[in-house]
């Protein structure tokens, strides 16, 4: 019986110690690691020229979307999500001249998100060129969630919103524990038995749930003396 006993509290041990490594491994892969871009160059006079004045417009609506009875912002429901979205006012919008070697930022980050949807893998922070942020312009959302840049010449830009926490809550039954309940009677000749059923007890439980969105897209202006709208929903990261 010792002997019995000692296992027990080995493996108990066992599986504490390897709960507590998992949570450390996991804080590590959610804690970004910065990852320098120096490939494909950064093209500025690319960057440049497109920032010269034009005459076409870029509209858009910044917003996001709240799921699964309020815990989850940005993701998508599992089918059709007719969920009314929320405007975000006051944020700031950023526009970038889609280089080469913004186009890699972009998709490297995707693929980083993408990989993270179904497996733990290191959450990294991709950086490129400094000059990046020399040929940008910025704005603001207004109380609609609306924003616009004009004078733009045609081709390819980069729409970025840096990530914000959307906090949503609600109410949500859990279960808090069981017990037994008389679901009938079987009457034999040895007399009465009782026949028991298992029945899950419930509460309802407020929960406040935070989530870190974010949004990136390129956008193509087609030719001068056009508006291309746009939706920006935020989305995890």
């Amino acid at each position: 019986m010792p002997m019995i006993v000692a296992c027990l509290l080995l493996a108990s041990c066992g599986s504490e110690m390897r709960r507590a490594e998992m949570k450390v491994q996991d804080q590590q892969l959610d804690t970004p690691v910065t990852v320098t871009v120096t490939s494909p160059p950064f093209d500025e006079a690319y960057a440049k020229t497109a920032l010269a004045k034009g005459s076409s417009t870029i509209k858009g609506v910044v917003f996001h979307k709240i799921i699964n009875g309020g815990k989850q912002a940005g993701r998508d429901a599992p089918i059709l999500n007719f969920s009314q979205g929320s405007p975000i006012s006051g944020v700031t919008v950023y526009l970038y001249p889609a280089t080469e070697h913004v186009k890699e930022i972009v998709r490297l980050e995707s693929e980083n998100r993408s990989q993270r949807a179904w497996r733990k893998v290191q959450l990294k922070r991709f950086v490129g060129d400094p000059r990046i942020h020399k040929y940008a312009l910025a704005t603001k959302t207004d109380g609609n969630g609306l924003f616009e840049f004009t004078e733009m010449r045609p081709g390819n830009y980069l729409i970025y919103v840096e990530n914000m926490l959307i906090t949503s809550s609600g109410q949500e039954t859990v279960p808090v524990g069981t017990r037994y309940e008389t679901a009938g009677y079987v009457v034999s000749r040895h007399g009465v038995t009782d026949v028991p059923r298992l029945v899950v007890q419930t509460e309802e439980q407020h929960f406040r749930v935070k989530t870190e969105v974010g949004f990136n897209e390129i956008v193509n202006v087609p030719a001068n003396n056009t508006v291309v709208k746009m939706e920006a929903r935020m989305r995890p990261f």
